[in-house]
């Protein structure tokens, strides 16, 4: 019997010009610049802006999903590297009013039939600035990118040995 290949997904989310908000993007970029020839060609890799409804649109088609961003709960130094599932998310209502959190979306897309990843992971990065126009980050996540890529990285190679 063949086993199915699981088409995956990376994603680096957030706003590359606004400072730490970026380091989904930075992390994703470090990945397909340093390891992309290493990586299955089951994988693809992307960056995207946005979240809610369009981000669930983003992730129709795949088995599987990591997605990178910046987040920031004040109760973890900056820079650290945390890995959660959509059980670690909060269903409230998200940035804007006409739209969803991740894991309402989600809901909403199943419901509709789309055909959705059934895992998804999420690589969190503490962030200092979410606001300040930059497309630096700051010291604290610069020194967090390839941690983070490492950390990816390590997921992928669990899922593909699994």
């Amino acid at each position: 019997m063949v086993s199915k290949v699981m088409k995956t997904i990376l994603l680096g989310l957030g706003n590359p010009i606004l400072r730490d908000d970026g380091v989904g993007w930075q992390v994703v970029q470090a990945i397909e610049e340093h390891f992309g020839k290493n990586l299955p060609p089951e994988i693809e890799i992307d960056c995207f802006p946005l979240g809610g409804i369009s981000l669930m649109e983003r992730l129709i088609g795949y088995d599987r999903a990591i997605l990178v961003d910046a987040i920031q709960t004040k109760q973890s130094p900056p820079g650290t590297i945390s890995r959660l599932t959509l059980d670690d998310l909060p269903s409230i209502h998200a940035n804007a009013i006409h739209d969803a959190a991740l894991k309402d979306a989600l809901e909403f897309g199943r419901k509709l039939g789309a055909e959705l990843p059934q895992e998804i992971v999420i690589y969190a990065i503490e962030a200092v600035d979410l606001w300040e126009f930059d497309e630096k980050l700051s010291p604290q996540l610069e020194t967090s990118v390839m941690p983070a890529a490492r950390a990816v990285l390590a997921e992928i190679d669990n899922w593909r040995n699994s």
